[in-house]
C-alpha cells in the first residue's frame, strides 16, 4: 500500500473510527463519518485490499457486513497516532 491511499478522503478517519471503537463496525457507521456511500465504499476496499481492514458477512437473516482492523491495521493506526503525536 502506498501512503498516499492513506492521504485520500475518508481513509484516515475510517482508521481511527476503528481503532478507537476497538471493534467491528458496520458500513452505515462509516458512512456517517466520511458523509458519501461512494467515497465509503472506495476506502473501505482500498483498505481491505491493502491488508488494513477485514471484511467479514455475517451469517445472520440480513447478511450484514462488518469490517474491523488486521493486525497490520492496528500497526499502521499506532504509527500514524505516533507521527502526530510528535509533529
Amino acid at each position: 500500500m502506498k501512503l498516499d491511499a492513506l492521504a485520500k478522503r475518508g481513509t484516515m478517519g475510517i482508521l481511527y473510527a476503528l481503532a478507537e471503537k476497538g471493534e467491528a463496525m458496520n458500513f452505515t457507521e462509516f458512512k456517517r463519518l466520511v458523509g458519501s456511500p461512494t467515497t465509503t465504499s472506495r476506502c473501505l476496499h482500498e483498505l481491505a485490499q491493502a491488508g488494513l481492514v477485514r471484511k467479514e458477512i455475517q451469517a445472520d437473516r440480513y447478511r450484514s457486513v462488518k469490517y474491523s482492523l488486521t493486525e497490520k491495521g492496528v500497526r499502521v493506526a499506532k504509527l500514524i497516532r505516533e507521527l502526530e503525536r510528535t509533529m
